[in-house]
């Protein structure tokens, strides 16, 4: 094998691994996002609607991820959105992705919800 390709190979993988680093390390829970919980009731009147908010896992940089692993980066993304806000409660969450244009081209994963601060 050729230097020229030896070299072609290496900066591709290290390309990839670099932006598999980039791409993933959004997704973590902030320690405020970690504080943000999923409900299923709506949440109480002394509880503040705050707002809706989107969290979004583009699929560009994904590699080769399920939509059930790109939709947890995407609640991540929310829960992290949602505590920037003030909020600690998400309500209504829904998979407002369209799964697939294709069977090929994935979409990106896009979850959304209602927005509380509750005491």
């Amino acid at each position: 094998m050729s230097i020229k390709k030896l070299l072609f190979i290496s900066v591709a993988i290290s390309t990839t691994l670099l932006l598999n680093a980039c791409s993933s390390s959004e997704y973590q829970l902030t320690s405020a996002g970690r504080q943000v919980q999923f409900v299923d009731t709506k949440p109480s009147a002394n509880c503040q609607l705050l707002g809706k908010a989107e969290g979004r896992r583009g699929t560009f940089f994904s590699g080769l991820k399920t939509h059930s692993e790109l939709i947890r980066d995407a609640a991540s993304d929310l829960m992290n959105k949602a505590a920037a806000m003030g909020g600690n409660v998400i309500y209504d969450a829904q998979d407002a992705s369209m799964k697939y244009i294709s069977d090929v081209a994935p979409t990106d994963a896009v979850m959304v919800g209602d927005v509380y601060r509750c005491n």
